[in-house]
Order: C-alpha cells, then sequence, then structure tokens
C-alpha cells in the first residue's frame, strides 16, 4: 500500500479534460493515469466512487474502482481511508479484491482497488424475484461456503508477531458478494471494516457501519453476551443465505414487525448506548432495526423456511441465534458444514454450475414482461464494466 503524493496540480481532477474528451482522465499517478468511465453509486459517508481504466505509457491495465477524498473531506474520513488502505495492503485471498493504494494528487486523495466484474447477489435476488423463482439451495451452499473460506481468512489475520487483528468485515450484504464471469465468489469492499491494526482511528460508538438490514442483533443494540466479533458477520451471512433461500428479509417481514411493536417499553433496542445513525440510508433507522432484532424468535425464521430443505434449515438455524455463544464458533466451522452439504448432493456443484444456473436466471427475468424494474444501480454499474471489458477484448 502507498499513500504516495504525486504531483503538486490544484486543478480539481473531477473537472480535468484530457484531449481525448471521451474518457476524462480523473488522475494521474506517476505515468499512470486513470481514465474515467462512469460515475458509481457513492460510498459510505457518500464518498464518490468511479470506475476507471489504468493508462500507462499507452497500455491499459485492469479495470479498477476508485473512491475520492475531496481537499474540504473532515479529518477523520482521511484517517479512515487510510485505515482501509492499511488493512487492504495486508489482505492477499482470491475471493478478496487486491487494494492497489491510496494515493494523493493535488489535494484530494484516491483509494484505488480491484474492480469485479460479476454479477451481484443483490441482483441474483431480483432475478429470482422477476421469474419468482429463487436460484437453487446448490446455489446458495456454494456461494455460502467461498464466503465463509473468505471471511475465515479475514477473521484469522495477524500481524508481524502474529498477533490477531481482529478484523471484522461489517458489510456481509448482498451487494458485497459477487459471482464473477468465471463462477468464482468474491467478499467485495471493505470500507465499513474493523480491525486492530496500530494507529487505527477507532470506530464511533454512535454510527453503524455497513447496511443496518443485515447487522448482527449485538451491533444495532447492547446486550448481555453480545460481544461483537466475527460471529457478527456470520450471522450477517446467514441473513443474506435466507434472503436468497427464501426471497424474505428477516428484519422486514410482517411477523418480526408486529413482534417488535409488541415489545414493552425498556426492552433491550431501547437501552442507550448503541448506535443511532447507520453511515449508509436504509428504509428505516437504527432504533427501529434494534426492535426488531431484539424481538425475532426462532419460530419466524422457521416460518419463512416452511419451504426450506432440513440440511439448510439447520444451517440457518444455527447462524441466526440471537446470542453469539449459540452461533458457529467461526468461518471454518460454518464453511465444513456447507461443504458437506455440497458433498451429499451427489452432483458436482462448483464455479462452472453456480454461474450455469446464474446466468439462465438472468435469461429468464430478461425475457420476462412483467413490471419490476431489472436493472437496479448496482447491476448497471457492472454491466458498464462488462461493456468496457467487451470493448477492449
Amino acid at each position: 500500500m502507498s499513500g504516495n503524493d504525486s504531483g503538486n496540480d490544484s486543478q480539481d481532477p473531477l473537472e480535468h479534460e484530457p484531449a481525448e474528451r471521451s474518457r476524462p482522465i480523473l488522475f494521474s499517478h506517476g505515468d499512470t493515469d486513470y481514465l474515467r468511465l462512469q460515475k458509481l453509486a457513492n460510498g459510505p459517508n457518500e464518498l464518490k466512487r468511479f470506475l476507471c481504466l489504468p493508462r500507462t505509457g499507452g497500455r491499459e491495465g485492469p479495470l479498477v474502482e476508485v473512491v475520492v477524498l475531496e481537499p474540504d473531506a473532515h479529518w477523520k474520513r482521511l484517517a479512515r481511508l487510510k485505515d482501509v488502505a492499511a488493512l487492504g495492503a495486508r489482505l492477499s485471498h482470491p475471493a478478496i479484491p487486491r487494494t492497489h493504494g491510496l494515493f494523493r494528487h493535488g489535494d484530494f486523495r484516491y483509494l484505488v482497488t480491484e474492480y469485479v466484474s460479476g454479477i451481484s447477489l443483490n441482483m441474483a435476488g431480483h432475478y429470482g424475484c422477476v421469474r419468482q423463482r429463487n436460484l437453487s439451495e446448490a446455489f446458495m451452499f456454494y456461494v455460502a461456503s467461498e464466503a465463509a473460506g473468505a471471511l475465515s481468512y479475514v477473521h484469522t489475520l495477524t500481524d508481524e508477531a502474529r498477533r490477531p487483528l481482529g478484523v471484522l468485515h461489517r458489510g456481509v450484504d448482498p451487494y458485497n458478494l459477487i459471482v464473477r464471469h468465471d463462477g468464482a465468489v468474491m467478499l467485495a469492499n471493505f470500507m465499513s471494516a474493523f480491525s486492530r491494526l496500530a494507529g487505527r482511528e477507532p470506530t464511533s460508538t454512535c454510527v453503524l457501519r455497513g447496511e443496518i438490514d443485515f447487522a448482527a442483533p449485538e451491533r444495532l443494540y447492547p446486550m448481555a453476551d453480545g460481544v461483537v466479533d466475527a460471529r457478527s458477520d456470520l450471522f450477517s451471512l446467514g441473513l443474506v443465505m435466507l434472503e436468497m433461500t427464501t426471497g424474505q428479509q428477516l428484519y422486514g417481514t410482517d411477523q418480526v414487525e408486529q413482534a417488535a411493536a409488541e415489545l414493552p417499553p425498556g426492552h433491550p433496542g431501547d437501552e442507550g448506548g448503541g448506535p443511532w445513525l447507520s453511515e449508509q440510508r436504509s428504509w428505516t433507522t437504527v432504533e427501529e432495526m434494534a426492535r426488531r432484532a431484539a424481538a425475532f424468535r426462532p419460530e419466524h425464521i422457521e416460518h419463512l423456511m416452511r419451504d426450506v430443505s432440513a440440511p439448510m434449515r439447520r444451517i440457518l438455524h444455527k447462524l441466526l441465534r440471537r446470542l453469539p455463544s449459540e452461533r458457529y464458533p467461526s468461518a471454518a466451522a460454518l464453511k465444513a458444514d456447507l461443504d458437506a452439504c455440497l458433498g451429499a448432493l451427489g452432483r458436482p456443484y462448483g464455479a462452472r454450475e453456480a454461474l450455469a444456473e446464474l446466468l439462465e436466471a438472468r435469461r429468464e427475468a430478461e425475457s420476462g414482461d412483467g413490471p419490476i424494474e431489472l436493472v437496479p444501480s448496482d447491476e448497471n454499474e457492472r454491466r458498464a464494466g462488462e461493456l468496457h471489458l467487451a470493448a477492449r477484448d
């Protein structure tokens, strides 16, 4: 990872236009120009993100995503971006996008990471909604197993003295789990991650990082024996698996909403002391989500899983326990169960089969004539990258 300076140009790079106007330069570092291809949805705290094409001496490199920190940004945002870059420099796993560096150009800072071309689980679920049929349990066993493998690596990361870094992703959700076009699964976006790296800026206790829809209960409100650790990421993965398998999000169901409304005053979610703001927009408040996290019961999960196989029900019930001590102890233990389920299928199911199923779901969804909007923003972003890649080929 590098925090290098690159020139002293004070001109706003977001307005810089080279002679090749169809591909403006977002910024330059050394002899590499980063050509701006498309504006992406803003990241946490509304940080600007762009899809860019690096070009060095006339040669184009792999596509990248660039987060831009502007000169007037609060110093805590810069500290956080440095923390993300420092952690990214330590991450080396095939299922985690590579961090290229944090660079400076004039008074702007740029975090450059690998661009992942593929289909997010958010879009996979959207295909299921449009065609009124979810992807198979085999697909979810495979994707969750690959995600658990990446989480196991992250959770057990150590420093040079072999001291645990306590890394938590804190953003395990359908947007950040992406199936590439070779069928490999990627765990993306470490902008909300926590670690114990030396010099790290402490996380504010009043702001919840990541999507609150997929946050574990102990992250939403203070609770006895509710330590926030690796098992919190596993709960989030369980919520993703439940939504992909049933088409419903636990905290958003009518049953859980009703149970939350019936909680008496003074329930755990009302005690205060936890986060009351979310750094990402949601359909409700952190307080309301905390009430739902305090109200759901195993029978709510069982009701959602009435058409789910016994092996999937067993795994989800163990993942979605309110107390962390009752969940899987580690991502490795979860992966072992998921791999056993894949082995019990009696047929191979891996990257090739997952990609084939996903592409077939997309074809079926696109061929329908329903009123549902098919292309949300994250699919637009992924397809923009695909088009640029195809044009280069």
